[in-house]
């Protein structure tokens, strides 16, 4: 699954593929920084991914 989130000169990606851990990708002004976030289980990751999924959403 991924999620994608933009705001003015920010874009920041989660990538998730059903295990314990989580890609962040940030782009800001060319530059890219990847960031891998790890969980105890594969529940606890898959609730992170959605809690951050709904935050971004937009009515």
């Amino acid at each position: 699954m991924t999620s994608y989130y933009a705001h003015q000169d920010v874009q920041e990606v989660y990538e998730y593929h059903g295990n314990t851990a989580i890609e962040r990708i940030r782009r800001q002004r060319g530059r890219i920084w990847r960031e891998w976030l790890y969980f105890d289980s594969a529940e606890e990751a898959e609730a992170f991914f959605h809690e951050q999924c709904a935050c971004h959403e937009v009515d």
